[in-house]
């Protein structure tokens, strides 16, 4: 049977047209549907990870919230910890701790600093030896004082006992060895003239 021309034109158009669907599938509709894939793995990826990026907003939320608190524990850890020797603020928290609990702050005694090791990191430990007056009762507020309440923190080594002859008959003095810390260079650590000296003594009342 012969073929007529106008068969073999339509079954040429009809060849095209499935070699053209071929090659869009391979160029075209093929690679978007990988693009198709990655993009629902990239988006399930991302709706798992979803949960946790939000509780980590939440928290970070909470901390900016609690920013006052921890800049003020960042001041208190400062006054605890000062970069400078800082005797005359210490001498005066001294004697505010005396006058509120009623103790005469007799004498106080600081030595060279000394080089201490924390944490990882180098601090400087001021030995400072106290004297002070007053009732049994007291002088232990007065020791709370020291250790609970006033800024600057300090290291009770020992702590001992007698009658003050100065302050009258029957009257406990309270003699205490302790440190206290500067986070600061060996110049910083060392008493400024005019505060309190290595070996100096400073009467309280």
């Amino acid at each position: 049977m012969r073929i007529q021309p106008y068969q073999r034109w339509f079954a040429g158009g009809a060849l095209a047209a499935v070699v053209l669907l071929a090659m869009a599938w391979l160029m075209l509709i093929s690679p978007q549907n990988a693009r198709t894939a990655t993009l629902h793995d990239q988006t399930g990826a991302a709706e798992a990870r979803l949960p946790a990026l939000q509780r980590r907003l939440a928290e970070l939320q909470q901390e900016n919230a609690d920013k006052a608190r921890y800049l003020d524990q960042l001041d208190r850890d400062r006054q605890a910890l000062p970069s400078t020797a800082a005797m005359s603020d210490f001498l005066r928290e001294l004697q505010a701790a005396g006058d509120s609990r009623g103790v005469a702050v007799t004498g106080v005694t600081v030595a060279a600093p000394k080089q201490v090791s924390a944490g990882g990191s180098a601090y400087y430990a001021l030995p400072v030896t106290l004297s002070a007056a007053g009732s049994a009762e007291s002088l232990n507020g007065f020791i709370d004082q020291l250790q609970q309440t006033q800024p600057r923190a300090v290291l009770i080594n020992s702590a001992n006992v007698g009658m003050a002859q100065a302050s009258g008959p029957g009257v406990p003095q309270l003699t205490l060895a302790m440190q206290v810390f500067v986070s600061g260079t060996p110049s910083s650590a060392t008493p400024a003239a005019g505060t309190v000296s290595p070996g100096a003594t400073t009467a309280g009342r």
